[in-house]
């Protein structure tokens, strides 16, 4: 499954898409809204993560501009402001759900499975015996588990979602992975290979997908004597989902962000005390503004995502202050406040 993430602070969308990639998604990540209208109007995404906050063309207009174009793909609103008239707006904007980022990684994934569940009526794919969860990242034959790589899941779960479409190979890479690290085509033919053979090991002596020669690849009807694998599944909920453990390259991205973040924070933290300074000093500019403002906007969102709530909290307010632009004996208290609370134990 393919997701297209606007969210221009690097360090949250590092975070983010390292979450998402950890547990099998493709995950295209843009900084400028205008751009991802672009891609989203092009490429068959199967979910989009948008950023309320985007340069160039905010996410709710983004949102709108898509609904307008008749984009039925699900939209995912992600931001710090998570107020009930917020929420509102970027509802009737067209987002399918809202999510603020002080949300932990957990409720973002169990909020990306359900909308990409809604457009498949079975929680549970299935051909014949063969049967993959979603929820669970896992792979049955006859109820008994078959290891997939990550590819050779996300190859079959692709097939198993469009059972009467015939996909080519520039189509599997378009789905399957990003665009700045696509594969060339002649790998599709070995991923199919090594699909194959982990079935056929499995005990399905007939292959679920067939060559379609000069084209590309289909789903083979399923077997007539199909089993109601079912029964044979224990109901887990979302939040029980098992976790695909991380790799090395993972680690290294998710250590990578963190560190980005510690750099950005020391960054703008000297900015907003340059710009509480010009406030009480009466030589606040309106580009300054502007500027302090965005970064207020971000560090509560990245803070957020991080884990420091109420830093997170504090940081809004900062953001609202600073939007008014004239001096409060509240901007520079809250500024204190918020460098004491980067000093407690993350929540």
């Amino acid at each position: 499954m393919k997701i297209l993430l606007l969210e221009d602070d690097r360090p949250t969308s590092e975070f983010l898409t390292g979450t998402l990639v950890s547990h099998r998604y493709a995950v295209d990540a843009i900084a400028d809204g205008a751009t991802g209208l672009d891609l989203a109007s092009r490429w068959p995404y199967d979910l989009l993560i948008i950023d309320r906050g985007l340069p160039s063309l905010d996410g709710l207009e983004v949102c709108r501009r898509l609904r307008a174009q008749g984009c039925r793909t699900p939209i995912l609103m992600l931001t710090v402001r998570d107020s009930s008239d917020d929420i509102v707006a970027g509802l009737d904007a067209g987002a399918d759900d809202y999510l603020a980022k002080g949300c932990d990684a957990s409720q973002l994934l169990a909020r990306v499975r359900a909308l990409l569940r809604r457009g498949n009526a079975a929680p549970v794919l299935g051909w014949g015996d063969l049967c993959l969860d979603p929820a669970l990242t896992q792979v049955t034959y006859q109820g008994q588990p078959i290891p997939c790589r990550p590819k050779e899941y996300e190859l079959l779960e692709l097939f198993l979602r469009n059972p009467q479409r015939l996909l080519t190979r520039s189509a599997i890479i378009d789905h399957l992975w990003p665009m700045d690290d696509p594969p060339v085509e002649g790998s599709i033919t070995n991923l199919m290979k090594d699909l194959r053979q982990r079935l056929k090991a499995a005990g399905l002596t007939n292959s679920p997908i067939e060559t379609v020669y000069g084209l590309g690849y289909r789903l083979k009807p399923a077997p007539v004597e199909k089993v109601e694998a079912e029964a044979n599944l224990v109901e887990t909920k979302d939040s029980a989902a098992e976790l695909v453990p991380a790799t090395p390259r993972l680690d290294l991205v998710m250590q990578q962000a963190t560190q980005r973040f510690q750099v950005s924070l020391e960054q703008r933290l000297r900015l907003l005390e340059e710009a509480v300074q010009a406030v009480e000093a009466g030589t606040f500019s309106p580009q300054q503004r502007r500027v302090a403002s965005t970064e207020a906007h971000k560090l509560a969102g990245g803070l957020g995502l991080f884990g420091y709530t109420q830093a997170s909290e504090v940081a809004e307010l900062i953001e609202q202050l600073l939007q008014l632009g004239q001096p409060s004996p509240l901007l520079a208290q809250h500024l204190e406040d918020l460098k004491q609370s980067l000093t407690l134990p993350v929540d």
